[in-house]
């Protein structure tokens, strides 16, 4: 056998088992694989939320709103404000699997761009044959080559990730306009529920009290009637903002729809928060609306009920609901406390009482 050949074979072996073990670490298979499941999950995540969009099964009708809407424990939940949040809860987890999709990308790159760097070195170092030397060459060129790359390659990625971040923002912000109700600009009913579910879980963990309070402007029909909506709309985003500023920082407001209003007390026993309320029907009683040039009197009707351990959030509204009830045929403009049951007894005692 020609002796040329034969040290090129045994080069060619040495230089093969000098840099397989690099250009393994550089390959990386089980990080490929992990790209192809995150991709993967994505477009699952995409599929199911594409899905949202089609047509729902019909339901019976004893499961759905005069209006349309879905009845959840005896409350409308608008299905579109519902699909919206959950949209983008959706996309919100995407842009997050994403983002770490990159992160794991970008320290992929940076890897890679070591370990080459290294392969480099060795090379540089190694005194190869002179029949080796243009294999030597082309894989110095090609190793610039994959470093140049990769450093191009976390550019985009640093591109990439701020996008993200700007889209993530743009989620939560939508997230929070979802919440609000577009007239009063204050809570809606959707952030209600959720809130109130949140406090009822503080309660029976850490056994804070905190007190509900269902608010209802009182003959409101009167005002839409003799002023038109328009009108009525003005006046509601006064009582709005009367309520908002005459309650803490800490408390939570909500409208839940037409005249009716809601505030949860954070820390606020029963009997200082039916104090609270008729504060509040004073306030409004003594508050000057103007309504094309008139003013306008206003009085409100507040239920109280304060929250107890192991009590659903539905059942809480019913309390206070009937409080509500209580203070409209009290004869209005006033706060009605429903007593709170013995914490030890369960919702079904409630019944009873």
């Amino acid at each position: 056998m020609d002796s040329n050949l034969v040290i090129l074979l045994v080069s060619g072996g040495i230089v093969i088992g000098l840099f397989l073990p690099a250009i393994l670490k550089i390959l990386n298979l089980q990080f490929i694989l992990d790209i192809f499941k995150e991709i993967s999950g994505l477009l699952s995540g995409l599929g199911r939320l594409f899905r949202k969009g089609e047509k729902p099964k019909a339901k019976p009708k004893s499961q759905e709103g005069l209006s349309g809407t879905k009845v959840e424990g005896g409350q409308q939940v608008d299905p579109r404000e519902q699909q919206i949040n959950e949209a983008a809860q959706m996309i919100r987890s995407i842009l997050l699997n994403l983002a770490g999709l990159i992160q794991r990308t970008d320290q992929a790159a940076q890897n890679s761009t070591e370990r080459l760097g290294d392969v480099r070195t060795t090379l540089d170092d190694m005194h190869l044959p002179a029949d080796l030397k243009d294999i030597h060459n082309l894989l110095l060129k090609e190793i610039d080559r994959m470093i140049s790359t990769n450093s191009t390659l976390k550019a985009e990625l640093t591109r990439s990730k701020d996008s993200l971040d700007d889209q993530r923002r743009q989620i939560e912000s939508l997230k929070t306009a979802v919440r609000i109700d577009v007239l009063t600009q204050i809570a809606n009913r959707a952030y209600f529920e959720e809130k109130l579910s949140e406090m009822i879980r503080l309660r029976n963990r850490y056994n804070d009290p905190f007190s509900l309070l269902m608010i209802d402007v009182d003959n409101f029909k009167n005002i839409n009637d003799t002023y038109g909506h328009q009108a009525g709309d003005r006046i509601l985003k006064g009582v709005a903002f009367k309520l908002k500023t005459s309650i803490r920082e800490s408390d939570f407001i909500a409208r839940l729809g037409g005249d009716e209003f809601t505030v949860i007390l954070v820390k606020l026993p029963a009997e200082k928060a039916v104090d609270l309320g008729w504060k509040l029907c004073r306030k409004m009683e003594d508050a000057r609306l103007l309504l094309d040039g008139q003013d306008i009197t206003l009085t409100l009707s507040i239920g109280v009920a304060e929250a107890i351990r192991g009590e659903s959030p539905e059942a809480l509204i019913k309390r206070a609901d009937k409080a509500l009830y209580q203070a409209k045929q009290g004869g209005r403009n006033r706060s009605v406390m429903i007593p709170t049951p013995n914490s030890e007894e369960g919702p079904a005692d409630l019944q009873k009482k």
